[in-house]
Order: structure tokens, then sequence, then C-alpha cells
């Protein structure tokens, strides 16, 4: 007796290609959030072995699609912005009196715009949802591993954590979106609720860095795209932008209101003033920028007073001018727009992770470090995965049979019936 095998050939590409995958993704996923808490290194290490396992694993199984993909993502409207921003970034190092600095955290820049295009167009068509679950678990797990560690540094003599759990709860906190919008896609609401409420008790703890308000910023956000998906993403992504390229014109428009503040805003007034007065001394730096890199590196030498804002408005203003401002504000437009109209629950946390990274920018919270932009391109791959996870299409209804009076033929008396 011959039996039929049903079942596929074994193709060793193909497994190899799926286990890199999934060992890739868990590395951003599930591993990165954990040894967050433990290494100040983990995003600048793992990040880029994350990504390159995916891309092996697509070169492996379709070496044509991932050119494609890439050639695709690059020569797009959005790519060829960020593309232009870093392009000036990198010719302002000819002006930059800070070069080698300024290539530093040029190269920086760079390797992280590189790793997220090949990381996007590495991702498969279909990703599966075993591999999607990754993320919310490690997310999940790194939160509550993290509000351990508060907790018993805080039992210790009022010890603050170390600088690994505070660098680590700021991954957490921005990796939740992608994994609170999987859960919501899968109509895991008590699971996504238990996230939620961990994330915002590991919130409440970085009150003084900004973070509980950016998280709030980010909220406030989700709960408008859920609303008004389409309208409220424009209005969104107008303010950000907006914020972003008009920048120059807030130290003149808050400073009435500042001065009118108690004397403890004096501080904040102080910074203003230094902000108006580096617009009316630097005319000409206004459209071209001083150079990357050259606030910090002004502050040391003296050359900046050492009060300046410390926001990436004042940064990108300073360094890169009125070219980079608009450039960065495209890119952030086009951006949230971009997130706004993905599937279901994605828009509205793809919106609020935007929301809440440039509110912590604008806090002055780790501007353009390598671990934070190492782990902002994670959260924009998990981001695709996520989107490339859900189901696109529906189950057509299968039609039952009718039977109709013109198409039913009525045997004679006396005929038999006819056969069905």
């Amino acid at each position: 007796m011959i039996r039929n095998n049903a079942q596929a050939p074994l193709d060793p590409a193909t497994d190899a290609a799926l286990l890199l995958r999934r060992i890739g993704f868990g590395t951003l996923a599930l591993v990165l959030p954990l040894a967050a808490l433990v290494s100040r290194r983990a995003a600048v290490v793992l990040v880029p072995i994350g990504i390159a396992l995916l891309i092996i694993a697509t070169l492996v199984e379709d070496p044509r699609r991932f050119t494609a993909m890439l050639r695709e993502a690059v020569f797009s409207r959005p790519g060829l912005i960020l593309l232009g921003l870093v392009a000036w970034a990198l010719l302002s190092l000819v002006w930059s009196p800070f070069p080698a600095a300024a290539a530093e955290k040029a190269g920086n820049l760079l390797l992280a715009v590189l790793l997220g295009f090949a990381g996007l167009s590495a991702l498969p068509e279909r990703m599966r949802s075993s591999n999607l679950n990754l993320s919310p678990l490690g997310t999940g797990s790194a939160g509550i591993f993290a509000l351990g560690l508060i907790i018993v540094a805080a039992l210790r003599s009022a010890e603050t954590p170390p600088g690994a759990v505070e660098r680590g709860v700021s991954i957490i906190l921005i990796t939740a979106w992608p994994a609170l919008a999987w859960l919501l896609s899968r109509e895991r609401g008590l699971s996504a609720l238990g996230l939620a409420l961990v994330v915002a008790l590991l919130a409440l703890t970085r009150f003084e860095d900004g973070e509980t308000i950016a998280m709030i910023c980010g909220t406030v956000a989700f709960g408008a795209v859920t609303a008004s998906r389409e309208r409220a993403a424009q209005v969104i992504a107008t303010i950000i932008a907006g914020l972003m390229l008009f920048a120059p014109i807030l130290p003149f428009l808050l400073a009435p209101l500042v001065a009118a503040l108690p004397d403890g805003a004096s501080d904040f007034a102080q910074m203003l003033s230094i902000w108006a007065d580096v617009i009316r001394q630097s005319p000409i730096e206004l459209i071209t920028g001083h150079g990357l890199d050259t606030v910090v590196r002004s502050q040391m030498s003296g050359i900046l007073p050492q009060p300046a804002p410390a926001t990436l408005l004042f940064e990108t203003w300073y360094e890169l001018g009125l070219v980079g401002a608009a450039a960065a504000a495209a890119c952030l437009y086009f951006a949230i727009r971009a997130a706004g109209r993905m599937p279901g629950a994605l828009a509205a946390g793809g919106v609020a992770a935007f929301t809440t990274a440039f509110a912590l920018s604008v806090f002055g919270f780790a501007p353009l470090l390598p671990w934070w932009l190492m782990t902002l391109t994670a959260v924009v791959l998990l981001f695709g995965a996520i989107a490339r996870g859900q189901y696109r299409t529906d189950r057509p209804a299968v039609p039952l049979p009718t039977r109709t009076a013109a198409n039913t033929v009525r045997p004679k008396a006396g005929e038999p019936p006819p056969p069905r």
C-alpha cells in the first residue's frame, strides 16, 4: 500500500533563513530591553547584530527582493529627504570648528540611517506571529525586572539605581509602544492593560528627566489617533514639524511669558536669552549652521555660554541651520503621516512613539547619542515588522447555491423527477 506524502520537501536554506530571522528579531525585541538594564552599550552592540541577522536571512531566502525593497526605500520621497539631511550633516564638517568630534557624530547618524534602510528592506513580506509575540514578552519582562531593581535600590539607603538601569528604563518606555500596538491589534486587552500599568509605573520613576511628561504626550497622541486617525495624525505631524521649522521664534515668544513667572524660572529665562542672542549675533549661521557637534564643544571651550538650551530644537538650528531644520521637519512630517496610515492600532502606536521621542528630544534627553539612535532604529523596525504581521485580507464569503423559479424544472405528471 502506497501512502501519499503531503508534506513539502525540506529546504535547508529556507529553514536557515527562518532561524536567522527569528534570532535577529528576538535580539531586537526580546534581548535588547533586558540587556539594556545591565549594560550601557547594549543598544549599540545588539541592534547592528540583530539587523545583520535579518539581512543574512533575507539574502539566503530571496536576495532579489532585498535589493528591490532597498532601492524602493532609498528612492522614496522620505528616504531621499532623510539622505539629504545626512548629506548636509556630513557637509557641515567643512566649516565645523571641531571636525574630529563632528565626524564621529556624523558617522553614528549615517550608520543608524543605513541600518534602518537595510533592516526595513530585510523584513519578509509576511511576518510570523510567533516572532512578533517576542516584542511584548521582552518589554513586559524587562519592565518587571526594572521595577524590581528600582525597588531594591530604593530599599538600600535610598540609593539611586545604576546608570545602566536608568538607560534601560528609557529603552523600555519607547519600545513599549510597538508592544502595546501588537497586543491591541490581536485584541489582547488584558495583556495590553498589564503592560501599560508596568510602563506607567516605570515612567513615574523618571519624572525629573522629563520622560513622564513625554509618555503623557505620547498617550494623548495615542488617544487622539484612536478617535480620529487621519485628522489627528495630520495635526500632530503639522505641530511637530512646525516646532522644528519655526523653533527660532520660540525664545522671542516665550520670553514675556517666562518673565511673568516666579523667580524659580530664572534658569529657563537665561537659556531663552542665550538662544535669542545667538540668533541676533549669527544671521549667516542661521542659514548654514555652525557645524555638527558644536553645541557641546562650544560650551566646553567657552564659545557658547554654559546654560545654553539643552534641546534638539536648539541643537538642530545651531549646528545645521535652516537647511538642516527644514529637512528634519520634512522627515518628521512624512514619517508621522506614514505611521498614521498603518493598519489598526499600529497607527496610534506609531504616532505615539514619534510623539514621545520628539518630546524627549525637546526636553534635552539623549540628543543624537549613539545608543538612542540605535534604539529609535530598533523601534522603527519593530513597527515595520508588526505592520507586516497584520491580516491583510478578509476571507470571502462562499455563496450558497439557491434554486429559483426560473431555473427549476418541474416534472410533468407521470414522469420521474430529474436526476440531482
